[in-house]
């Protein structure tokens, strides 16, 4: 089941994707109409949007398997409030659910149980990751705030 941490690397990695998506249609308004220049930016906005897409549906996917739970620890939780799960428990997570893999049967529920673990996390993974880059990246250029 989704934790907390993951719903907020999630909706980090989705502010982000909105941002990059903004920026690329910005640029796509400032040069000609059918430039290369502006294939560029419209074929990074198709991308960006594809990405964002699939990451809702990805957190709307992990709210239904927390409603279906009956989850009701999440009911006075607001994402604003989480702190995103350390990266390195994301990995040791991610490494024991390779594990479960490698030693379950092909084909069984465990194995499928695994797989579906290992893609989520590598999400939470790379979402938490490009959220400590985008942090880092702000402490260096001041001007990147706000």
């Amino acid at each position: 089941m989704p934790r907390r941490g993951e719903f907020r690397a999630f909706t980090d990695q989705m502010l982000e994707y909105i941002d990059q998506f903004r920026a690329a249609e910005e640029r796509k308004r400032s040069v000609e109409v059918g430039s290369h220049d502006f294939i560029v930016a419209a074929e990074e906005a198709a991308e960006l949007s594809r990405l964002a897409f699939r990451w809702a549906q990805m957190q709307l996917e992990m709210a239904h398997a927390m409603q279906a739970n009956g989850d009701q620890v999440a009911l006075d939780v607001r994402l604003i409030n989480v702190v995103p799960r350390p990266l390195d428990r994301v990995l040791a997570h991610w490494r024991e659910a390779q594990l479960r893999l490698e030693t379950a049967q092909p084909g069984s529920p465990e194995a499928d149980a695994a797989v579906k673990d290992i893609e989520r996390l590598r999400d939470e993974y790379q979402a938490g990751h490009e959220a400590q880059k985008a942090d880092a990246e702000q402490l260096r250029d001041p001007r990147l705030t706000g």
